[in-house]
């Protein structure tokens, strides 16, 4: 029973994955190329699908669980595309939810159909929780794990691709990527004054280049599970936003906090406990 209900789901994940394939085809342009903006979503969901997949197996999911938080990773942005195409920017608060719009677009697909009751509401609700400040009470038992992970595999690359952009140069050529915020604005005090108190940082305080990187940095207190911590800590997560940040007092004491989190929640043996079933 258990190997069929696997060969299902792998069945499941391949219909959706060419589902997603030929949305995608929707916004290419006549030489059958994504637009840049649109092929940096892509590329980031390849990437979060890989993290999620890797993520949900060292958690110890079975291997149809896993390759739905994989499916779930890929299909996490489905609202993006559609959103830059009519509103030429990824900020929601000027736009649209793209979780709200993604998990539309997802529910109408007709593949999605025939998945399982459980891996439909996954699915739905991960990408419209996806990108959420804080997520609601009461959500279902056997979801409430992915919708979790899904959240730290998306950070997890989020601040990938923000660093890669600062590094290479791609910020000035492409500011869509930080939603033309001012690259030379200095903290905003509000920004810092949520992340001492341990809370994400939120868009209304990002006023500047300094403040994204902030928000990442506040992130360390929104991980939900020790192998997104361990990912985090091998890709220098914290490392790399010091080296952009400025280098007052005020920062380098909550870089030291970050760290000191961040090694509190890989030494802790605290168990995980799973609602899956």
């Amino acid at each position: 029973m258990r190997k069929a209900c696997e060969l299902m789901k792998a069945i499941e994940a391949r219909r959706l994955s060419k589902w997603f394939e030929a949305y995608l085809r929707k916004f290419a342009g006549k030489d059958g190329k994504l637009p840049p903006m649109l092929q940096l979503k892509l590329d980031h969901s390849r990437r979060v699908a890989a993290d999620a997949a890797a993520i949900a197996r060292d958690l110890g999911f079975d291997s149809g669980d896993a390759r739905t938080a994989g499916t779930l990773g890929l299909l996490h942005d489905v609202g993006r595309f559609v959103q830059f195409t009519r509103h030429r920017t990824f900020r929601d608060d000027h736009s649209l939810d793209h979780g709200r719009r993604g998990a539309e677009i997802l529910a109408a697909s007709v593949p999605l159909a025939t998945c399982s009751d459980p891996d439909r509401r996954r699915l739905t609700t991960g990408v419209l929780y996806h990108n959420k400040m804080n997520l609601p009470a009461g959500l279902a038992p056997d979801v409430i794990d992915f919708v979790r992970l899904i959240r730290d595999a998306d950070k997890l690359d989020i601040s990938f691709v923000l660093y890669r952009a600062w590094k290479n140069g791609d910020l000035l050529r492409s500011p869509d990527i930080t939603f033309h915020v001012n690259l030379e604005g200095p903290l905003n005090p509000g920004a810092l004054e949520e992340i001492k108190r341990r809370k994400s940082v939120s868009m209304k305080n990002v006023k500047s280049l300094h403040d994204f990187f902030l928000l990442q940095l506040s992130w360390v207190y929104d991980f939900n599970f020790r192998p997104s911590y361990q990912r985090l800590l091998r890709r220098a997560f914290i490392e790399k936003i010091a080296g952009v940040l400025p280098r007052t007092r005020e920062i380098t004491s909550l870089i030291a906090l970050a760290r000191k989190h961040v090694k509190k929640q890989l030494d802790s043996a605290k168990p995980v406990v799973f609602n899956r079933r």
